[in-house]
């Protein structure tokens, strides 16, 4: 009796605890791997988009047109006429891209044109008239 007493203390058999928390280590260590090449990656974006006469948003919310990168990450950013920011270029949280723009501006038109109907329809629906032909 007092020997199986021994053998489990010293660990002396599979713990599947031990396992289990081995794996986990390994996903955590992993998943540190993979942020940080995000974050590489990123920073890299971040460096070749920022040319001047690019549209920009800070961290702040303001938005402004890039004029000029200097060697220390310093970035002259306009944000109105004869306004000139002086920023770090981290400062910048995200380019704006005109064509980004028009695309979402032209998706949400086109769902509003699908999903219009006229109150005759709307009302003809809510009362349950039509049943047949849409479960049909």
């Amino acid at each position: 009796m007092n020997f199986l007493v021994l053998a489990q203390a010293a660990g002396g058999g599979f713990n599947p605890s031990m396992l289990l928390m081995v794996a986990l280590f390994a996903v955590l260590i992993i998943m540190m791997f993979r942020g940080r090449k995000k974050q590489a990656a990123q920073q890299e974006k971040l460096k070749n988009n920022t040319v001047p006469g690019a549209k920009v948003m800070t961290n702040s919310g303001i938005f402004g047109t890039v004029l000029g990168v200097d060697a220390q990450d310093r970035v002259q950013v306009e944000v109105a006429p004869g306004v000139v920011l002086t920023l770090h270029r981290q400062a910048i949280a995200q380019f704006i891209d005109s064509d980004a723009e028009t695309t979402a501006a032209a998706t949400a038109q086109e769902d509003d044109s699908v999903q219009s109907e006229t109150a005759e329809e709307t009302m003809r629906r809510l009362n349950g008239e039509n049943k047949g032909e849409n479960n049909a």
